[in-house]
């Protein structure tokens, strides 16, 4: 009775419940908000995570101060970068980073990784035999810390830890900068092709590094060229036009596709080049359609333009594969996977 009389004194407070809109917009202000502060991590930070604690790490591309204090913070033995072996003037930071490593007694190691095309079979095969051997804990680091490093992560768990392929492949996630979109999809389409290869099978470390040692090959990007004329040099006569006839072989597991455009699908890329070594022609072979499969070989004609002065001139050839009318044209040179160019003397007299 007293309770009642109590409550019937107190003033009666209103009370509204959150309308769904309002709360939906809360969230979603807080999900952007957590979104931002992850970019600006990304792209203003170091990038830098743990991937096998107190073991291996990975980051964005460091200053000279930001590698010494990871080094002495983490007690980092080995540095592996994944930028490929630049010693340029205009790569400063290559020997910024040498010199650390240099003057801290740190192991330096470079694997030449791209972010837009599939890695090459010898630089994966020692990458392993670099993580199989080096002293750790290691750091490793690209430009942004996202795509080749990503690739190099997702590579850790699957060699070394008992991570599952697609526990793995989270190191290829927005959170560390890397997106499934655009040419940066080959790092994806890498464990693609692994998962293809295990054919249902469980993934285990044995398995990846069977694929990754003796069974991986850069998609359609394996092949060699050769003269079918073996003399060297091989005579060519002045002020006319001349055929070299050149054989081609896939020795990829995949068929070639040639195409009848300019810059399209696999097709052979030559340079002529004076005694003087300026380069005096280009132009390029294969422009048909035809299928190519894997084991099987085609001939093919280079046109060699009149050369009047006499002397030894060489020719260069590379096998490309291109994706023809994209703007911008993009092609990828097999020999970057280890391929070898055409290499071939012409003597004019």
């Amino acid at each position: 009775m007293i309770r009642n009389l109590i409550l019937q004194k107190l003033p009666r407070i209103a009370y509204k419940r959150p309308r769904f809109r309002t709360v939906l917009r809360i969230l979603m202000g807080l999900l952007l908000m957590v979104f931002v502060l992850e970019i600006f991590r990304v792209t203003a930070g170091d990038n830098l995570h743990e991937i096998v604690p107190g073991k291996v790490y990975r980051s964005k591309q460091p200053s000279p101060v930001r590698l010494e204090y990871f080094i002495a913070k983490y007690g980092i033995k080995t540095v592996i970068n994944l930028r490929g072996f630049c010693p340029g003037d205009h790569t400063p930071w290559y020997k910024e980073e040498i010199r650390v490593t240099s003057r801290l007694g740190v192991s330096h190691e470079d694997i030449t990784f791209s972010a837009n095309r599939l890695p090459s079979p010898d630089e994966l095969r020692r990458l392993i035999e670099i993580l199989d051997h080096t002293s750790y804990p290691i750091l490793f680091h690209c430009k942004q810390g996202a795509d080749r490093t990503g690739l190099t992560a997702t590579i850790v768990h699957l060699l070394f830890t008992n991570a599952t392929l697609s526990e793995a492949r989270h190191q290829l996630w927005p959170r560390y900068g890397h997106v499934q979109f655009g040419r940066t999809a080959a790092m994806d389409e890498f464990f693609d092709r692994y998962e293809r290869w295990l054919d249902e099978r469980p993934h285990t470390p044995e398995l990846f590094r069977e694929w990754a040692i003796y069974h991986y090959t850069a998609g359609p990007a394996s092949g060699t060229l050769t003269p079918i004329d073996p003399t060297n040099p091989t005579n060519v006569k002045r002020g006319a036009w001349t055929a070299i006839a050149i054989r081609a072989t896939n020795t990829s597991e995949e068929p070639w596709e040639f195409k009848p455009t300019l810059y399209s699908g696999i097709h052979v890329e030559f340079s002529i080049y004076h005694p003087s070594g300026q380069k005096i022609h280009s132009g390029q072979a294969g422009l048909f359609r035809k299928s190519l499969p894997p084991g099987e070989s085609i001939d093919l004609t280079l046109a060699v333009p009149p050369l009047a002065e006499p002397g030894i001139y060489t020719l260069h050839g590379v096998l490309m594969n291109g994706t023809g009318a994209a703007v911008p044209i993009r092609q990828t040179g097999l020999f970057q996977f280890g391929n070898d160019p055409l290499m071939m003397l012409l003597e004019v007299n």
